[in-house]
């Protein structure tokens, strides 16, 4: 029977499924890791992101790095600022957000090498984490040429039922800009804030809710133009039954159009 293969002590100490992950792999030592990138050990089942800075840490105390990737554009800066999403200092956390939400409002070829740990966030114990990844994913969209949003856009969509509303309203407030990765993304987010808007009604600010959603399209519209955004809108504030919210909801267009 083939023996499993056993890591180096020059690894560090790893949680079960990150260890099983590396053993899979074949990569017992430290100057193996050099020869891969965050982003393909990030593909293994198992291999999360505070295995992957317990590895990257254990590799710059060694002089050593991950091999960047072709298309990798992320230096040490925004790593660290990444990094620092999850840190237990408010105003840390709040730089690495300002930080990165600042470089995302253009495409960057990081995306990848980012996108599963920001992914994982939208489920993190902390609400700031989970607030501050959401609306980074949100802005990779315009940063997503192989389409990743589609498999993971419902989980974006998840954090605008956030039970602590101040992290739904972030969310959803900056979820629109998935909507600038093309059309097929633009159809994603209207389907996905039209569920949220016949849905949310049941929810406890579910009128606050559906005016943010038509918020959201209309700062979508105001980007790209697009008619069928504006009719989809116009159609959803027809569903409302009360006629003071209706009004309310139609000025969402109407003062920007006088």
């Amino acid at each position: 029977m083939k023996q499993p293969i056993r890591t180096s002590d020059d690894l560090p100490k790893l949680a079960a499924p990150a260890q099983r992950a590396l053993t899979s792999a074949g990569i017992t030592t430290l100057a193996q890791l050099t020869q891969v990138t965050e982003a393909e050990l990030l593909q293994l089942h198992g291999m999360g992101k505070n295995a992957i800075a317990s590895l990257r840490e254990a590799l710059s105390a060694r002089g050593l790095s991950f091999r960047k990737g072709k298309d990798s554009g992320m230096d040490k800066k925004i790593r660290a600022q990444l990094d620092n999403i999850l840190s237990e200092d408010g105003q840390v956390q709040f730089k690495a957000y300002d930080f990165l939400m600042k470089e995302t409002e253009k495409p960057v070829d990081w995306a990848y090498e980012a996108w599963d740990e920001l992914v994982e966030g939208l489920t993190h114990k902390d609400n700031h984490v989970r607030a501050i990844t959401s609306q980074i994913l949100a802005n990779l969209g315009r940063s997503d040429p192989k389409g990743r949003m589609f498999k993971d856009f419902d989980k974006l969509l998840a954090v605008t039922r956030d039970e602590r509303f101040v992290t739904a309203r972030h969310c959803m407030q900056n979820i629109w800009k998935v909507g600038l990765g093309g059309r097929n993304a633009q159809q994603l987010v209207v389907k996905g804030l039209e569920k949220r808007f016949k849905e949310c009604i049941k929810e406890k600010n579910g009128t606050l809710i559906r005016y943010d959603i038509l918020v959201s399209l209309r700062n979508l519209y105001n980007a790209i133009t697009s008619s069928e955004i504006k009719e989809k809108a116009l159609e959803l504030i027809e569903l409302e039954k009360n006629l003071k919210y209706r009004k309310k909801y139609a000025s969402v267009w109407k003062k920007q159009e006088t």
